[in-house]
């Protein structure tokens, strides 16, 4: 089996517990990842919301040191930067991140930043968090994008880094899907539920869904039990928002994008990265062929992956 996954936290909570990367007591070690031949992970630092937004951008070089150096360091373990490093990784089962900012308010208003973000790798960049920002609006808000928000995801569709709207304002998330249908771009949600199934603010309406799949985006499932469901949260309750993006025609774009080391819960059965085959299982017996989870599990973000990094 193998799994390639759209989001975590991780490089913050190692750096802020001291954790090592091969063996600890987070969502991810490299250690979890064993029951699966391939492992891609597209691996997040977070904007810290207590932060300003330049302490953020401070902080956030630190983590991605710290992150990126444990890795280099790490036998069999590597940072992709181009597709090359994707289809090697896919084929030898060296463990493969991808490095990617959670809430591009660490910009500051400076759009010379998105050329040090490229620099160092990140290819997904959540436009927003929490709040009104000098981004836009996130989900918790009705702001739609700033001036300076446009120029950002204009100068992210130059630079290569795929704009991601999970968090996004209704209104944002509306203006970046414009956008990108007028410039001939791609836009992603590695992180956002089905809000028919479960109607949260982080969620996606399924015109929203359709919306990024028809640019040729890709959306993640997250774990996030608040996104999921308001009863008990299970493998079950997972599968229900799978079946729907697959209702509405998302077989070959659906991804998982689980939110690990960003969740202060998760779903029962689901309590790290070694858990999802649990899920592959619970698929598998109600029904839903081998073919539409290997896309699920790996296929889909794979072949967006190597088809769309530059």
């Amino acid at each position: 089996m193998k799994l390639f996954d759209l989001h975590c936290d991780t490089p913050y909570e190692m750096m802020h517990r001291n954790a090592p990367l091969t063996h600890n007591n987070l969502h991810i070690s490299l250690d979890k990842t064993a029951p699966y031949s391939a492992y891609i992970q597209s691996a997040a630092v977070w904007s810290d919301c207590r932060l300003s937004d330049n302490d953020a951008w401070d902080a956030y070089l630190r983590i991605s040191d710290h992150f990126i150096r444990t890795v280099n360091e790490t036998p069999d373990a590597c940072i992709a930067r181009t597709a090359e490093d994707i289809r090697r990784a896919a084929v030898t089962g060296e463990r493969c991140f991808i490095s990617a900012v959670e809430d591009a308010r660490i910009l500051a208003g400076d759009l010379s930043r998105l050329q040090i973000l490229k620099g160092r790798g990140v290819r997904f960049l959540t436009l927003t968090w929490a709040g009104e920002t000098c981004i836009g609006g996130s989900h918790d808000t009705g702001a739609p994008l700033t001036a300076f928000g446009r120029d950002v995801v204009n100068e992210c569709f130059a630079l290569g880094i795929i704009p991601d709207v999970s968090h996004a304002s209704r209104a944002v998330t509306a203006e970046v899907l414009q956008l990108a249908k007028e410039h001939g771009k791609i836009v992603i949600a590695t992180h956002s539920n089905a809000f028919s199934v479960h109607p949260h603010s982080r969620n996606l309406t399924d015109d929203e869904f359709r919306a990024i799949t028809s640019v040729g985006g890709i959306v993640g499932i997250s774990l996030c039990p608040e996104h999921i469901t308001s009863s008990r949260c299970d493998i079950s309750a997972v599968a229900d928002h799978i079946r729907h993006y697959l209702h509405l025609g998302g077989e070959n774009s659906l991804c998982l994008g689980c939110d690990f080391d960003g969740i202060s819960s998760t779903p029962d059965g689901l309590w790290d990265v070694s858990c999802l085959v649990r899920l592959a299982e619970h698929l598998h017996g109600a029904g839903i062929p081998f073919r539409i989870t290997d896309k699920l599990f790996f296929d889909n973000a794979y072949g967006f992956a190597v088809g769309n990094f530059q």
